[in-house]
């Protein structure tokens, strides 16, 4: 991929600022394996030296170019754990800890119960390889699996969902 910078990128001679023309191929390079959110992007660069004012100046051209966008990294991160059976506990966890605000992560998490007890049910027929529905349960197999989907990020009411009534 390649970036165009423009004339407030450039230092008086007309060339790009070797420093900032770093930080912005590091932050492209980045970009280019993954969508990354940006204050995970920004605790990226820092990492790698580049000076705070100079992150901030990057920052503000990828979101400008539309190279950046916590929307977009929020909508690939959520699709990539729903499909590995992680629940909306476990997601909003992980997003909030890459930075993303709580506007975002609600926009992203907004889907009805149904969607997430089939998400739910998906990851305990992968797991144990049936659906609890199909066959009885004794109490020890419903809390080994109650407690694989809240490590999963499912809340209470959504596990009693997918498992049913315990049974004795």
């Amino acid at each position: 991929m390649t970036v165009q910078l423009t004339k407030i990128d450039a230092d008086t001679t007309g060339e790009p600022d070797p420093a900032y023309r770093a930080a912005l191929d590091s932050a492209v390079r980045s970009l280019s394996q993954r969508e990354h959110a940006r204050r995970e992007l920004e605790r990226k660069l820092a990492s790698k030296g580049h000076a705070p004012q100079l992150v901030e100046q990057v920052m503000d051209y990828l979101h400008t170019h539309d190279l950046q966008s916590d929307d977009r990294f929020a909508e690939s991160f959520v699709r990539s754990r729903v499909q590995k059976g992680y629940g909306p506990v476990k997601i909003r966890q992980e997003l909030a800890s890459r930075g993303l605000g709580e506007e975002a992560l609600e926009r992203q998490l907004t889907e009805p119960a149904d969607f997430w007890l089939s998400v739910a049910r998906r990851a305990l027929a992968r797991k144990f390889g049936h659906s609890s529905d199909e066959v009885e349960i004794d109490r020890d197999a419903w809390n080994t699996r109650a407690r694989f989907l809240a490590r999963r990020g499912f809340p209470a009411d959504l596990i009693y969902r997918a498992l049913g009534p315990g049974r004795s």
